[in-house]
């Protein structure tokens, strides 16, 4: 697994005054050295660098890349946008340094034919809009269409939740220091970042409590079978999906069930989907014996949660009334993903959301989330952390970044393409973590690697389809251990 930093973990080490007896090589020059390799990667012929600094110290990282690459020949210079006096003082240091050895410090940015940029202006710290003439200065960054090597962090993304505080440099590539910072994954941080090359400063031996997703983490975690493994020993998973509006939702999460591993699946689901599954003879249907869900419905579902080993509700339900499935659910304390309508209707019926427990993985996109805890869907985007610490289980939080929580741990998967933005892909999601979740793995493992399973099989499917024309059944065919 890969560390993630938050802006205050980042900042802490950067102000701990111990941090510069404990290594020969001061942390700025590290990672200046990181910046200017980044650059010296980048360069062509004849290339003007010009260094775009703030008077932090995120600056003085700029400062001194720019003075390492003009000791290396680079016609490189310096912009201070800011009075010197403001400097810290390892960028005051530096600065002066860069001046007695010759490198042009200006105070404004006038472009040049055939240059580079280093992005320098503002780090971690910055927790407010941009204005201004510095507004103004990444405004002209990005209409210059010049290649830009941030340090650290674009200037103007949130570090923490990759908002735009009011204008943000849209590097090509971005060297951070010491690990990714959250906001470089989440909201618009992707997007800004370019290519991201990690500089290491040093050695971290705190738990790792924040983490990216990767296909080794997924691949300790996802269930082995022995060879004499039967239906029985693999998991019995429960599903309570679909309605007569939505069948395909009850198909989708059923065959992701089935091809994520559970050895038997019952689908329970009103009288109008049960003909459709004469297309998925693996499954098992229980049908409710009404036209829609209702509290007679879950009346004849509920004895079925008994001997199962996971169970997975709301998609593709509609409007029909599940409130008493879902406490029944709840009450039992079999493992369970909620899902979609189930999401919804718990908003209405906030009751029911005390019954949350430690087995339980809600899987809410931000809309949904913004119900939940009641709030509008800037909120969340402006604080997901928040969002998904406010519940006593585990909350997979989708988007184009998927945020896992889970006690305090927090892991961020990056798998997938643009092509699981259409209808469904909830659904498979659902039934992969039902399955998982049958098949033993606790709810925040399941979770990760049912996002992992979803996103790599999105992306195996792209080879064949381009974006546009995937469809969510072409990912279940995609789905591999």
């Amino acid at each position: 697994m890969e560390r993630i930093i938050t802006a205050q973990e980042a900042k802490q080490k950067d102000t701990d005054p111990r941090m510069r007896h404990l290594f020969p090589v001061p942390l700025m020059q590290t990672a200046a050295e990181g910046i200017a390799a980044a650059v010296k990667a980048r360069l062509k012929s004849e290339t003007t660098v010009t260094a775009i600094c703030g008077t932090g110290n995120n600056g003085g990282d700029g400062v001194l890349a720019a003075l390492l690459l003009y000791r290396e020949g680079v016609d490189a210079r310096i912009v201070l946008c800011g009075n010197e006096d403001r400097c810290t003082p390892d960028t005051m240091y530096y600065l002066q340094q860069a001046r007695t050895e010759g490198v042009p410090i200006l105070s404004n940015w006038e472009p040049v034919e055939n240059e580079l940029l280093i992005d320098a202006l503002f780090g971690v710290g910055l927790n407010r809009p941009i204005e201004g003439e510095r507004k103004c200065m990444i405004e002209r960054m990005n209409e210059s269409s010049k290649t830009i090597v941030s340090a650290d962090l674009p200037s103007g993304l949130h570090a923490d939740v990759g908002t735009v505080l009011g204008a943000a440099v849209k590097a090509s590539c971005t060297v951070t220091m010491q690990a990714k910072k959250a906001g470089m994954l989440l909201g618009q941080g992707r997007a800004f970042c370019g290519d991201v090359i990690v500089q290491p400063l040093y050695e971290d031996p705190t738990e790792i409590r924040m983490f990216l997703l990767e296909e080794a983490d997924i691949a300790a975690l996802l269930p082995k079978r022995p060879f004499d493994s039967h239906k029985g020993t693999n998991g019995h998973a429960l599903l309570c999906v679909g309605s007569k509006t939505y069948p395909g939702a009850a198909l989708l999460s059923a065959k992701a069930a089935l091809r994520g591993g559970a050895g038997l699946l019952t689908v329970c689901t009103p009288d109008p989907v049960r003909p459709f599954f004469s297309a998925l003879p693996e499954a098992i249907t229980l049908p409710t014996g009404t036209m829609d869900w209702c509290d007679e419905a879950a009346s004849i579902v509920c004895p079925a949660m008994k001997r199962k080993q996971a169970i997975g509700i709301g998609c593709g339900v509609g409007h029909g009334g599940i409130t008493k499935l879902i406490e029944q659910a709840l009450r039992s304390g079999t493992k369970l993903v909620l899902d979609a309508d189930a999401l919804n209707q718990m908003a209405a019926h906030r009751e029911l959301l005390a019954l949350l427990h430690e087995n339980v993985v809600l899987t809410p996109h931000v809309g949904e989330m913004a119900r939940l805890i009641e709030s509008s869907v800037e909120d969340v985007l402006h604080d997901p952390f928040g969002a998904v610490e406010a519940f006593p289980c585990t909350v997979l939080l989708k988007g184009a970044t998927t945020l896992i929580h889970s006690s305090g741990r927090f892991a961020f998967s990056t798998f997938g393409n643009p092509g699981l933005a259409k209808g469904g892909s909830g659904d498979v999601l659902t039934g992969l973590i039902t399955a998982l979740l049958a098949q033993g793995l606790d709810p925040f493992d399941a979770a990760c690697a049912g996002a992992y399973l979803l996103g790599t099989s999105a992306d195996r499917a792209m080879k064949l389809l381009n974006e546009r024309a995937l469809l969510a059944s072409d990912v279940i065919d995609m789905v591999q251990y």
